[in-house]
């Protein structure tokens, strides 16, 4: 068992904002691959593809004007070791993310999904199969908060850095920073599913 994993005790239902912000720090320490062109898109989608469950997740530059949203600008996967980005802007198009992504034997899991697929359609059309939202399946284990961070808090006692959150994700180069916050949202939604799965099959 990972230092980082809860035990198999009972878990609390909901957490609050003070308590979260006590716990110490969680980050990602794996490999982080950044695919910014077409031939390293194609080399990183083709390992994506022999994957059974990936954490996932996208970046979108933050509006904060009224208006309609900025499209994606960044999609992220994670292994258990190694995140893989791939800068959506300014190209806007998925290319050979497409197979990953309507692949039904390959798990894509996070939060919020329906809303990361809602906005990844307005780049390219595709028919999304494999996604497990992790906010129904906290719900099946009785968790009210179903956000990434009180899930990281509840499940790992831990806390998400959300620092790089509404940071410029169509800026070029993407900082250290802004690249360890996507790899560990992506990374930390595939830890937590595996656990939550478990449970929920116990």
């Amino acid at each position: 068992m990972s230092s980082l994993d809860h035990p198999q005790g009972e878990l609390p239902k909901r957490l609050e904002k003070a308590a979260i912000n006590e716990l110490p720090l969680i980050r990602f320490h794996g490999t982080i691959h950044l695919a910014e062109d077409a031939k390293s898109f194609k080399k990183y989608a083709d390992r994506l593809a022999k994957q059974k469950i990936l954490g996932f997740d996208i970046e979108c530059k933050p509006n904060f004007k009224r208006g309609p949203n900025n499209p994606p600008a960044l999609i992220q996967f994670s292994t258990a070791d190694q995140a893989f980005l791939f800068r959506l802007y300014p190209t806007m198009k998925l290319g050979p993310l497409i197979r990953v992504l309507e692949d039904p034997k390959i798990v894509k899991t996070g939060v919020a999904i329906k809303d990361d697929i809602y906005n990844l359609k307005k780049i390219e059309e595709f028919e999304p199969a494999g996604f497990e939202d992790l906010a129904p399946l906290a719900q099946s284990l009785e968790i009210e908060q179903t956000g990434l961070r009180n899930l990281t808090a509840i499940f790992f006692s831990h806390r998400l850095s959300k620092s790089a959150q509404l940071s410029n994700w169509q800026k070029f180069p993407l900082s250290q920073s802004q690249k360890h916050y996507a790899a560990t949202d992506a990374w930390i939604s595939r830890k937590r599913y595996l656990i939550m799965e478990a449970r929920r099959t116990q």
